[in-house]
């Protein structure tokens, strides 16, 4: 039995490092690369030459890339275990469509976004239920590091 159940666990545990991402898209000045959209590392793009991608990565690093006729490749990056913020930051810069909510937040205050300085204090945020202020200072995040 233990035999049948061992490729079922590879399957799944090949499937959940497949949705791993490493950058996700926050600006494109190409209208089918939307913010929000998630990218692996070494990931061919279409990208036409004049248009720019700007890309972040789990753990903050803000990269922008340049079109070329052929396109361009997302940078190589070390595996790290950041495709999960990498997931939250995707949700951050585009939200799935919200229903109408009735009552207000409950848990407390939420921080100014300008106390929100790092990535990890910005998904922290954005996990206690402090959309907007996480999205005004992932925001600013990235026009710091932008170029």
């Amino acid at each position: 039995m233990s035999r049948a159940i061992l490729p079922l666990v590879l399957a799944l545990a090949a499937a959940g490092a497949a949705q791993a991402a490493d950058y996700v898209v926050v600006a494109s000045s190409e209208a089918s690369l939307k913010p929000g959209l998630t990218l692996d590392a070494g990931q061919r793009v279409a990208l036409p030459a004049g248009q720019t991608l700007t890309l972040m990565s789990g753990g903050g690093e803000v990269v922008t890339l340049r079109g070329a006729a052929a396109g361009v490749t997302a940078p190589s990056r070390r595996r790290s275990d950041d495709g999960g913020r990498v997931q939250a930051l995707a949700a951050l810069i585009a939200p799935p469509p919200t229903s109408r909510q009735f009552g207000g937040r409950r848990g407390g205050i939420c921080p100014p976004a300008s106390e929100l300085q790092t990535v990890d204090q910005i998904l922290a945020a954005q996990q206690g239920a402090c959309q907007k202020q996480a999205r005004a200072a992932l925001e600013a995040l990235i026009a710091q590091a932008s170029p």
